[in-house]
């Protein structure tokens, strides 16, 4: 008898507290009387909105950083840089032109051929450079030399992308077009760089010879 009347006490003590619990919690007091269905509804509406402002604020950042980082003014930051700065200022594609136009490193010296090309040669190269201006001699390194592969990184894909029209144009203009017949029609290995040597930086030889010059 003893035994049964604790059963109860326990019981009764549960239900007690349990009702407790739910009037001290209203809102889930609430949604316990819903009907299953509409709770599941809000449980994903309220799911879908903190997926969706997650990935707003993500493309947010992510978008920023790239800008923030694609820009002359980021890359000179380096030590190493500035002689490249100073001869890309000088260029027509550093804004030295009557039209005012400028093409960011990111635009000659990234894979613009695709939105993961780019992330992908951007996280890669910017690893590399990091590698090299912290760890190794940058004063070592013969950068002229590193001309003679400047195939390796500068990119078609971001002369194209401001130069998209320059098939149509040359075929109008013979003199034009004969120098990229061999390119537009895949004969050839050669690419933008290949031929159009110093396009991006002006006096580059010289600023790489007297460094002190672009500070």
């Amino acid at each position: 008898m003893l035994y049964s009347f604790n059963l109860i006490s326990i019981h009764f003590s549960r239900a007690h507290n349990t009702t407790i619990r739910c009037q001290d919690n209203p809102m889930r007091n609430f949604l316990h009387k819903l009907p299953k269905w509409l709770r599941i509804l809000i449980l994903v509406v309220v799911v879908g909105t903190l997926a969706l402002a997650f990935a707003y604020l993500s493309w947010v950042v992510t978008d920023e950083g790239l800008n923030r980082t694609s820009h002359a003014e980021f890359c000179a930051q380096c030590h190493t840089m500035k002689p490249f700065w100073a001869a890309y200022e000088e260029d027509i594609h550093g804004g030295a032109s009557e039209f005012g136009v400028q093409a960011s490193c990111t635009n000659c010296h990234l894979d613009n051929s695709s939105s993961s090309a780019y992330f992908v040669s951007k996280a890669v190269k910017g690893l590399h450079d990091l590698r090299v201006e912290w760890f190794t001699d940058t004063s070592e390194i013969d950068w002229e030399a590193m001309r003679e592969r400047r195939e390796e990184y500068t990119y078609d894909s971001g002369c194209l992308s401001c130069h998209g029209n320059l098939l149509e144009a040359t075929k109008r203009n013979t003199k034009a077009f004969l120098p990229h017949k061999e390119y537009f029609s895949g004969t050839t290995d050669k690419h933008c760089v290949s031929c159009h040597k110093h396009v991006g930086h002006k006096n580059m030889s010289h600023y790489i010879a007297n460094p002190h010059e672009a500070y």
